[in-house]
C-alpha cells in the first residue's frame, strides 16, 4: 500500500490545475482513507463469515451436537481465532471427551485457515478489479486527448 500511495497521488494530481491542487489532494486523501476503512471492513467480514461457515460445516460433519457447535463457532469467531489454543481445555471442562475436544480444536484451526483463504482470494479479486479499472482509466484519458474532434467541439 505504501508503494502505491505515492504513485497514486502523482497520477491523480498530474491533471489538476495548480489553483485546485489543495482541494484535489484533500479529496484524494479522504477517498483513500474511506476506501481503506471500507476495504478492511469488507475483508474482515469475509474472514469471519468464511470461518463461521466452514467451522459450522466441519463440526456438523464431525457429529458435534448443535448446542456445543454453536458455542464453539461463537467463541472462535468472536475471539478472532484467539480462543482456538485454549479450546481443548475449555471443552474438557464442559465434560467433552478428550479426543472429541482435540478434534474440535483441530477443525477450528482448519476453519480459520479456510476463512483466511476465502478473504485472501476476495482481496486478490478486488486488487484485480482495481487494476483493470486503472488500466481502463488510462486508455480513456489518452483517447480523449488524442481525438481532434473533441478539441474542436470545445
Amino acid at each position: 500500500m505504501g508503494l502505491a500511495t505515492a504513485q497514486l497521488t502523482g497520477v491523480i494530481m498530474v491533471d489538476v490545475p495548480l489553483e485546485e491542487t489543495g482541494q484535489a489532494s484533500g479529496s484524494q486523501s479522504t477517498v483513500r482513507q474511506v476506501g481503506s476503512a471500507l476495504g478492511i471492513a469488507v475483508i474482515g467480514t469475509m474472514l469471519f463469515t468464511g470461518t463461521e461457515l466452514s467451522l459450522q460445516n466441519r463440526l456438523d460433519d464431525a457429529g458435534v451436537p448443535a448446542a456445543q457447535s454453536d458455542q464453539v463457532v461463537s467463541a472462535v469467531v468472536n475471539s478472532a481465532g484467539g480462543a482456538i489454543p485454549e479450546l481443548s481445555d475449555a471443552l474438557q471442562q464442559m465434560s467433552v471427551p478428550g479426543l472429541v475436544a482435540d478434534t474440535i480444536q483441530s477443525e477450528s484451526g482448519e476453519a480459520f485457515t479456510d476463512g483466511a483463504r476465502f478473504a485472501s482470494y476476495a482481496a486478490g479479486g478486488f486488487l484485480l478489479l482495481g487494476l483493470f479499472s486503472t488500466l481502463r482509466l488510462g486508455r480513456s484519458a489518452s483517447t480523449v486527448a488524442k481525438d481532434p474532434a473533441s478539441n474542436e467541439a470545445e
